[in-house]
């Protein structure tokens, strides 16, 4: 019985690294696409950010439903050969988040992300939103960074705090 749990512990283990692995893969074949490739919302420019994603509560009007990112999680839990009863352990993200006008449900712009590392993505776009909203960053710079690499991009974000009154 011992093994068995020893084992099953192990193949847990090799299963996370290699999601790992291919999210960075996706990220490293992303990085040469041409920007104007990204997966965006018509509706979210540089001239309609304060009608848009600079007011309060605006990306929860454009979510997609529950149900469409279900069916979608669930085929790319299938895809990387995860059982649906993991599905908890993954979050089904935007790449370009909402907040910098991301599109809502081009499959281009989702991924499936170990919690963890969702958890630490996210504090980078609110980041990178607050920066944008603030006139710090250009939105499409914004865009550009975090759809090439997300942890680089979080260094925008500490060079903006850095500067005297940012992000208060």
């Amino acid at each position: 019985m011992r093994a068995e749990t020893i084992e099953s512990s192990r193949m847990r283990r090799i299963a996370s690294v290699a999601i790992l692995i291919v999210c960075r893969l996706i990220l490293v074949g992303a990085a040469s696409a041409g920007e104007a490739e990204l997966p965006l919302n018509p509706a979210v420019t540089q001239a309609t950010i304060t009608d848009t994603v600079c007011v309060a509560g605006w990306t929860k009007s454009i979510r997609p439903y529950v149900r469409e990112m279900r069916i979608i999680k669930a085929e790319m839990l299938a895809a990387i050969g995860e059982s649906h009863e993991r599905r908890n352990r993954f979050q089904l993200d935007h790449r370009i988040p909402l907040a910098l006008g991301g599109a809502t449900i081009d499959r281009r712009n989702l991924m499936l992300q170990p919690m963890a590392v969702a958890l630490e993505k996210d504090a980078i776009e609110r980041c990178l939103a607050v920066a944008v909203c603030d006139g710090r960053l250009a939105l499409d710079d914004a865009r550009a960074a975090i759809w090439r690499d997300w942890r680089t991009a979080g260094a925008i974000c500490e060079a903006a705090a850095d500067n005297p009154g940012a992000f208060d």
